[in-house]
């Protein structure tokens, strides 16, 4: 199951990215046209950022041509303006992100690229994350407008071992929400390589829905994953990151009927028997879908790798 896009990750924490108070020079000598050029790229990015902090979507369009896209940390790009305009009320909200070691160049007169560190806090935080970004600014009408933005994590998960982190999630659980009952159930394999998840949602005590996820290490992607499969014929996979106290899941569904759903899921313990599941910014075939939140307890035990490896 997936976390959609203005979350740390998706698109606003690297927004957050481009703007920056100034902007080293490219060379030694610049002509009066590069100078004027480079204080044009630096203003966009102070616009920008303005534009960021004061949250309206429909303004923050405007800084973008009409096909940019971003790629989030872990490979997921979308078209720029279609995410904006799902945002619920036209609002945003943006964490407060720092850069360093900003540098741009100019791959021709009307391009240029800007690159550097950033720092975010994470959804909840508690973490700080880091990563870098690498922007595609295009001059359009004597304007500079965004053609990509691409952010990339410097930290994450090092090693199939950094799975212990899930153990939190294995046993039974039980919630309910808007009349439904959800049940999930999850435990090792042997080698505690993979937790497996299964999912079962009932309606007035008949099964409507069922699944099984497998989460796992990818060594491809160099992060935790999940591999999903459900009984309607639908499948997907998500990439999982511990920020802080909460898990974040950004996930995407093949549905049954050819459809592509895509959804950004929280997961935070407010203790070890209880779990707060929230899934937000769902989309099917880019058209919004409905948020939820759902509070999960533990109703039974998992064979949790703790557990088995203090025998």
């Amino acid at each position: 199951m997936t976390f959609s896009i203005f979350k740390k990750p998706f698109i606003l924490v690297a927004l957050g990215f481009l703007a920056t108070t100034g902007f080293p020079r490219i060379a030694p000598a610049q002509s009066t046209a590069e100078k004027n050029d480079e204080a044009a790229v630096r203003q966009a990015g102070k616009d920008y950022l303005a534009a960021v902090e004061r949250g309206d979507a429909k303004p923050l369009a405007d800084f973008w041509r009409p096909e940019g896209t971003y790629t989030d940390e872990f490979g997921h790009t979308n078209r720029v303006r279609d995410l904006l305009s799902g945002e619920s009320g036209g609002k945003i909200a943006r964490p407060k992100t720092d850069v360093s070691n900003v540098k741009i160049r100019f791959l021709t007169p009307d391009v240029a690229v800007e690159e550097g560190d950033c720092e975010t806090p994470s959804t909840d935080g508690a973490a700080t994350i880091k990563g870098r970004y690498s922007a595609l600014w295009v001059r359009q009408s004597e304007r500079w407008k965004l053609e990509s933005l691409r952010d990339s994590r410097l930290q994450s998960v090092a090693d199939s071992g950094q799975l212990a982190e899930l153990d939190v999630f294995a046993g039974q659980w039980s919630g309910e929400v808007n009349k439904l009952k959800i049940e999930v159930s999850a435990k090792w394999n042997a080698k505690k390589t993979f937790l497996r998840r299964d999912f079962k949602i009932t309606s007035a005590g008949k099964e409507i829905f069922s699944g099984t996820q497998e989460i796992g290490w990818d060594p491809v992607s160099q992060h935790i994953r999940s591999w999903m499969f459900n009984d309607d014929g639908s499948y997907g996979d998500g990439f999982w990151s511990l920020e802080g106290n909460s898990w974040m899941v950004l996930t995407s569904r093949m549905l049954s009927d050819g459809q592509t759903s895509k959804a950004t899921h929280i997961y935070k313990f407010s203790n070890k028997d209880t779990m707060i599941w929230k899934s937000i910014r769902g989309t099917v075939d880019g058209q919004p879908a409905d948020d939820f939140e759902v509070v999960l307890n533990r109703i039974g035990p998992g064979n949790s790798s703790t557990k088995k490896s203090s025998k």
